[in-house]
């Protein structure tokens, strides 16, 4: 069983194992006070069960998907470059810049980023563990595995 998520909640779903995603979501953290997005990994129940209601599988530790609107009629998973365009126009104004951008282009570079992640940032043996005041913010803790 999955946690629920918050009618109306931004969730973005990251791969919970890559240095650079959880540096990511550390960014996301610091630049979004608001709390407009909450997050949850790819390895956990939650992801597998939003995920799999669209046809994409939480294996997929490739992709960034963003779950926007939940539970309203607005609701909408978009991935890579369509998840690039739903999170950061949000946090920043110059992001609009991602709609003038052909979304093949970005959906190709992104998907060659995603693929020499871990040889150029490395990956954690384990899911990242939260901090205290980050906690509020991850809806799915159940793939975190304490060091």
């Amino acid at each position: 069983m999955s946690p629920a998520i918050p009618t109306g909640a931004n969730v973005i779903f990251i791969d919970g194992e890559c240095v650079f995603c959880n540096r990511v979501v550390s960014f996301i953290l610091a630049h979004d006070p608001g709390g407009i997005f909450l997050f949850a990994q790819l390895q956990g129940a939650l992801a597998r069960d939003v995920l799999s209601r669209y046809g994409r599988s939480s294996a997929d530790v490739d992709s960034v998907y963003a779950l926007t609107g939940a539970g309203t009629p607005e609701e909408k998973l978009t991935w890579d470059g369509r998840a690039a365009r739903a999170i950061w126009p949000r946090l920043f104004w110059f992001a609009r810049v991602l709609r003038w951008i052909p979304l093949p282009l970005l959906d190709l570079g992104y998907r060659a980023f995603a693929k020499r992640r871990y040889r150029l940032f490395g990956k954690y043996d384990c899911c990242h563990v939260p901090t205290p005041s980050e906690r509020a913010r991850f809806l799915d803790l159940g793939a975190v595995v304490q060091p």
